[in-house]
């Protein structure tokens, strides 16, 4: 099997999670967790898996990724289901699953070391940036394990995986990501990229850290690895709205709803300095997480992806037709997103309304560029 119809499976699989995961909270009296593991687990992880094989040889300019590759990526996915399964119905086999995705992400990890090594140079500097956001997930993974060993500290190393999941291994790899694919989808040249991926990575590296360490039981320690994101985060925000603004921000294609990502992930980490304050607040936070951050950013880079991997870069002129499709009014998608999840962080129900349309939107601009014949 190719490795293009593989990737294209992760996609769905990870809009089918979206789905099942906004939805089934409103139709069933489910707690928070079982439906959030829908999104990440079964979704985003072995997304962010199989995006990493897709990106690593052209970070270490290697050859193209071969489909046995992705066997990490849907190792996790297995991993996702089997956690989905405990958690909705046998909750003593999540140990289980937690163990099958971390040998997912060890296995990964050493096949990205292994294509750094085979790097005829210097590797991209983005590539450090998935190393790091890999060895967060591995030990995010391992915090949920030593709960299971130490149930007396469960809720501490609960709120480790937690951060260690979504601004270690989400974020790292998204901020990674986005800092090379931005220019990309915008077409403008962008020659500090690098510069600024080698520059910022300790910054987001220690203040996911402190983050996951302040929330066991100091605010001030996570507040200070906040504070420590704000660097990166601002000078790549200050070059989306000020020195690339008339490259980003139009109606359509899929640079619009990647900068939305970007200020979305701002808003969350803004949200997340008044969770260290009002611990209580975290959960609108992290259901936030999903319309500010993950659907914007999933929805901007499948824009751009997506036709790649349909036309497996045979048919450059069917590619580029199918971009404009996915990417048709993505500002106003994005606009959805962002406004349903200010409304979700301010406790407003509702907002998952816009959410779903927009989403929605996405989801059959999928469903008719995979089956169109032109």
């Amino acid at each position: 099997m190719k490795l293009h119809p593989l990737l294209i499976f992760l996609l769905l699989t990870t809009l089918a999670g979206f789905f099942s995961g906004l939805i089934l909270p409103q139709l069933l009296p489910l707690r928070p967790a079982p439906p959030l593991h829908l999104v990440f687990a079964l979704g985003i992880m072995p997304l962010i898996m199989g995006a990493m094989t897709y990106f690593v040889p052209v970070l270490t300019r290697t050859r193209t990724a071969e489909p046995l590759a992705l066997a990490p990526a849907l190792l996790a996915l297995g991993a996702g289901l089997l956690l989905s399964f405990s958690l909705f119905f046998s909750f003593s086999l999540y140990p289980f699953a937690a163990l099958i995705g971390l040998v997912a992400a060890l296995w990964l990890s050493l096949w990205m070391q292994r294509r750094k090594r085979q790097t005829l140079g210097r590797p991209h500097p983005g590539l450090l940036w998935y190393q790091l956001a890999l060895l967060a997930l591995i030990l995010g993974l391992l915090a949920i394990l030593a709960g299971q060993l130490l149930p007396e500290y469960w809720s501490a190393f609960r709120r480790l995986h937690l951060h260690l999941n979504l601004l270690g291994f989400v974020g790292l790899t998204a901020l990674g990501t986005l800092r090379v694919l931005l220019p990309t989808t915008g077409g403008y040249a962008d020659p500090g990229a690098g510069t600024w991926l080698m520059r910022q990575w300790p910054w987001a590296a220690a203040g996911t850290l402190l983050v996951a360490a302040g929330s066991v039981g100091s605010p001030p320690l996570a507040l200070l690895g906040l504070l420590l994101w704000l660097p990166p985060l601002g000078r790549l925000l200050h070059s989306l709205l000020v020195t690339h603004r008339q490259a980003v921000w139009h109606l359509h294609g899929a640079t619009i709803s990647l900068a939305g990502a970007v200020l979305g992930l701002l808003i969350l980490l803004l949200s997340g300095a008044l969770h260290a304050l009002d611990p209580p607040a975290g959960a609108a936070t992290t259901q936030a997480f999903i319309p500010l951050f993950l659907l914007p950013l999933v929805t901007g880079a499948a824009t751009h992806l997506l036709p790649l991997w349909i036309t497996g870069a045979a048919d450059r002129e069917r590619e580029q037709v199918l971009r404009a499709r996915l990417g048709r009014y993505s500002a106003l998608r994005a606009a959805l997103f962002l406004s349903g999840g200010l409304f979700i962080l301010a406790g407003q129900g509702w907002g998952l309304i816009p959410v779903l349309l927009g989403l929605l939107h996405f989801f059959l601009a999928v469903l008719f560029s995979l089956f169109a014949k032109s």
